[in-house]
């Protein structure tokens, strides 16, 4: 029998402290190559769970998440679940009708996304609720207009 429920929490603890040397490799959405530690990603994590707890995240509250696979989703894979959110993934390839829908019904609360994904955000936005987008600054060509972004990135 297990000594601890096998949650998300604990494992980003053991991957900090067992595995703090070895090295993450993934590509950014501009397919240049971001590497670090488990050690780095652990503390940024965590640093973000902080974050958006401090800006009014609550137990059971959606995140979705608009992001290529990178070493930002990671951290927000283990982050928003830490502080008891749940995250959100959304498929970029759908079409804007079907991300309108499924971020409804999911009454996600908050978005994240790659601010080379704003424009497919910008085709659904009139047509969702979310409370708060945040942005991850990759290129600093991106700006989203009328709407309240702020980035614990």
């Amino acid at each position: 029998m297990m000594q601890f429920p096998l949650t998300l929490a604990p494992l980003l603890e053991r991957a900090g402290k067992l595995f703090s040397t070895v090295e993450i490799v993934s590509s950014r959405p501009d397919n240049s190559i971001h590497r670090y530690t488990y050690r780095e990603m652990h503390r940024r994590a965590r640093a973000l769970a902080a974050a958006l707890q401090a800006l009014g995240l609550h137990r059971g509250d959606r995140v979705a998440t608009l992001m290529w696979n990178h070493h930002v989703h990671l951290e927000a894979y283990f982050g928003v679940p830490c502080v008891g959110g749940v995250l959100h993934t959304l498929n970029l390839r759908l079409h804007p009708e079907e991300l309108a829908h499924i971020i409804n019904d999911a009454e996600d609360r908050w978005l994240i996304v790659d601010d080379v994904l704003v424009p497919l955000y910008e085709r659904v936005r009139d047509k969702v609720c979310l409370q708060r987008v945040f942005v991850v600054p990759f290129s600093a060509t991106m700006c989203l207009m009328g709407t309240k972004t702020t980035s614990p990135f």
